[in-house]
């Protein structure tokens, strides 16, 4: 899956180093049903997949039930629930974290292989060329 989620980002060369994403306030609302909280950045789409397939997840708390929108996730709750969606976010966000960072690496290393191939076989066909060329 994540291959997937990832073919889009393989031939970037951006893909070094991120800023795991953190919940930066607490959850804030206007009505007492949806709930609001700010995340230290947006969050790339490639992490937003990751975090909707999260693990853990109870009844009322689902990952695919968060909406994000730039840097702030949504989630709806009854008040007495939303300890509970706020312990589940920051687990989801924590999990996706080191989920995304594992796959980014991957992608490099991948990158950074394919890139060294490429190389050596560039520098054989030169060897070869140079052998033959007074033939």
């Amino acid at each position: 899956m994540a291959e997937r989620l990832f073919d889009r980002t393989a031939g970037r060369e951006d893909i070094t180093q991120v800023d795991e994403i953190k919940r930066t306030t607490g959850p804030q609302t206007t009505n007492g049903r949806r709930w609001e909280v700010q995340l230290s950045a947006t969050p790339p789409g490639e992490w937003l997949d990751l975090f909707k397939v999260s693990g853990e997840s109870s009844a009322k708390a689902l990952p695919k039930r968060v909406e994000f929108d730039r840097a702030s996730a949504i989630f709806t709750s009854d008040e007495d629930q939303v300890e509970h969606w706020i312990e589940s976010i920051d687990k989801w966000i924590a999990s996706t974290n080191a989920r995304y960072l594992m796959t980014l690496e991957r992608v490099r290393r991948e990158r950074f292989d394919r890139i060294d191939a490429e190389t050596k076989e560039k520098e054989r066909v030169q060897r070869l060329n140079d052998r033959f060329k007074d033939l």
